[in-house]
């Protein structure tokens, strides 16, 4: 009776899980709760049952048949000069198979030794996206990677993820190709690890399934990039849920504490560029947990994507009228148009821009595109990236106050005549800042070039520099060099402006039927759109990204398009790549 009580539990468990009913907190949530609770009381962090569904293909067995063919082991005299490893391909490593037959017997000394194309991709990873000396102010995930990868056992979803992240990111550099087999083959692995860890009650509530959780999404945002991946959040709601499985009181550690801020920014981030509410508890966001200036910057930007949502739904989902509607949104727009201005006055020395005269520079930097007369450095390029997310949010907010302006004028209400000039000039000001970061981001480089070959960048002035207390990976303190900002600009320094690039010129979120677009993009002044499409372009030769045929998508009115004469397939920027 027993058996056949608790087989009827687990078809209750799976029930739940198939008809997604699971309500991602402490127990299994359904119409089967209250019968089950007495007899399972089985964890469910909410994740595992649609994680289960989107990677029921990763898994080595299905990596196996997507395995290209074997290479034949070449044979040398024993007489003839062997290869050096400074001479191999690293693409041809990284694309045929990582399981060569081993040979036995005599002819054995006459193979060449084969190269760890793993081991390859991670000092290539580690070195140039991880190991830089950062501000301990931030708090990028991805600068905390290294003690919790060096902790956790090899066979591990953390290890593995790592592992998979670290062979995109340089196949990406070497080959400009992504989801290779040898990456594929790992993340497949990290998949069914992780899988392992969310049935697992300590597991499901580590720092390192966490940390797992976070590098999937990252690989899979690599992919959308470049081999056409659509992004449909799967790890962001796993992350949400597991978040919330732990709840605020498992985050009580440095580490857990760094990786719940990172992640909760993250998962803000993506439902600002998506369109979504912001799916974490209320204890999650509370005031007490934002201590660094980018949470704090997080919490404001929470309340932003949430007003997103509520002028995408309309005055009916609020029931209200068009007008009430419309003053209200402007409210709220103006209260986090004043949070914003209040977190930049805010902001540490450190975290605040100096301005390096454009005769100053490099000339190959002035020749690859300056705005105005000045250009703005940072103290680290995370502390830039930070500045950059907050006038992309502000950007946001005035662009809500702009929409409720011109919608509140079309109905013949009247508007404080000081909002037109507070829009203007507070637009040109954010705008002016940002368009003075890029150098400091993308230096001298138009064309595709490696993190390791040399570029020019604006220099840093070293009172800016003593200002910031830099740690390594481990929180040792340490020197940060202009070559470490070369190195670090190069490999991730336009990436970090992609987003709030397109974020100017209009929002991913806003499909307001009778929106006319484009009312905050005219208070733009004159030559800032134009500039600000063309470091679009620059940033599209740099990192080789990919176009899509007008055929195919609709054309935004903000992107400029060729004329039918110059070619018969227009295109435009590929959105999906330009979101973060």
């Amino acid at each position: 009776m027993r058996e056949l009580q608790e087989a009827k539990v687990r078809t209750g468990c799976f029930a739940v899980h198939a008809a997604r009913s699971c309500d991602a907190h402490a127990f299994c949530g359904s119409r089967f709760r209250h019968n089950l609770l007495t007899i399972c009381r089985h964890q469910c962090p909410g994740y595992r049952d649609l994680f289960d569904a989107l990677h029921k293909d990763e898994t080595p067995i299905v990596a196996q048949t997507k395995k290209p063919p074997k290479k034949t082991p070449k044979i040398e005299a024993a007489h003839s000069p062997s290869t050096t490893n400074e001479e191999l391909d690293l693409h041809e490593i990284m694309t045929a198979s990582s399981a060569s037959p081993i040979p036995t017997g005599p002819v054995m000394i006459l193979i060449e030794p084969s190269r760890d194309a793993q081991a390859e991709c991670l000092s290539y990873f580690f070195s140039n996206y991880v190991n830089i000396p950062r501000d301990p102010s931030t708090n990028i995930f991805i600068e905390h990677i290294l003690p919790l990868y060096l902790n956790a056992p090899v066979n591990s979803a953390l290890v593995q993820s790592v592992h998979a992240v670290a062979i995109n990111v340089t196949q990406m550099w070497v080959s400009r190709n992504m989801d290779s087999y040898l990456a594929r083959e790992t993340y497949a692995s990290a998949v069914s690890l992780l899988k392992t860890a969310l049935a697992d009650p300590v597991e499901s509530k580590s720092d390192d399934t966490l940390a797992a959780v976070f590098l999937l999404d990252f690989y899979d945002s690599l992919n959308k990039r470049f081999v056409g991946f659509i992004d449909n959040g799967t790890h962001q709601q796993g992350a949400v849920a597991l978040l919330r499985h732990r709840g605020k009181e498992n985050f009580k550690t440095p580490t857990s504490q760094r990786l719940l801020t990172a992640l909760r920014s993250r998962h803000i981030s993506f439902a600002m560029q998506a369109g979504q509410k912001v799916a974490l508890n209320e204890d999650l966001l509370a005031e007490e947990t934002a201590v660094l200036p980018s949470a704090k910057l997080d919490l404001i930007n929470a309340e932003l994507a949430d007003l997103h949502v509520v002028a995408a739904e309309g005055a009916q989902a609020m029931n209200m009228t068009l007008v009430e509607f419309y003053e209200t949104i402007l409210r709220k727009a103006l209260a986090i148009d004043k949070k914003l201005q209040a977190w930049r006055e805010a902001l540490p020395k450190s975290w605040l821009p100096v301005a390096v005269p454009s005769s100053e520079l490099h000339p190959s930097i002035r020749a690859a595109g300056v705005y105005g007369d000045t250009v703005d450095v940072y103290s680290s390029l995370t502390v830039s990236h930070v500045n950059n997310a907050s006038r992309s949010s502000h950007v946001g907010a005035l662009r809500l106050m702009a929409l409720c302006k011109q919608e509140l004028e079309a109905l013949g209400v009247d508007v404080d005549p000081r909002l037109d000039s507070h829009l203007k000039s507070r637009t040109q000001e954010i705008t002016d800042r940002f368009c003075a970061s890029l150098p400091y981001h993308l230096g001298n480089r138009t064309t595709l070039r490696f993190p390791h070959e040399h570029s020019e960048y604006p220099h840093v002035p070293e009172e800016l520099r003593k200002l910031a207390n830099y740690v390594d990976p481990f929180g040792n303190p340490v020197e940060m060099t202009q070559e470490d900002h070369i190195r670090a600009a190069a490999a991730i320094g336009g990436w970090f402006v992609m987003t709030p690039l397109i974020g100017f010129l209009k929002s991913p979120v806003l499909r307001w039927p009778h929106n006319k677009p484009g009312p905050l993009v005219r208070t733009l002044r004159p030559g800032q759109l134009d500039w600000i499409r063309g470091q679009m372009h620059r940033l599209q030769k740099i990192y080789g990204l990919p176009t899509i045929p007008m055929a195919f998508s609709s054309p935004s009115p903000d992107i400029r398009l060729p004329s039918p004469a110059q070619t018969v397939y227009p295109t435009i920027l590929n959105r999906q790549i330009w979101q973060v």
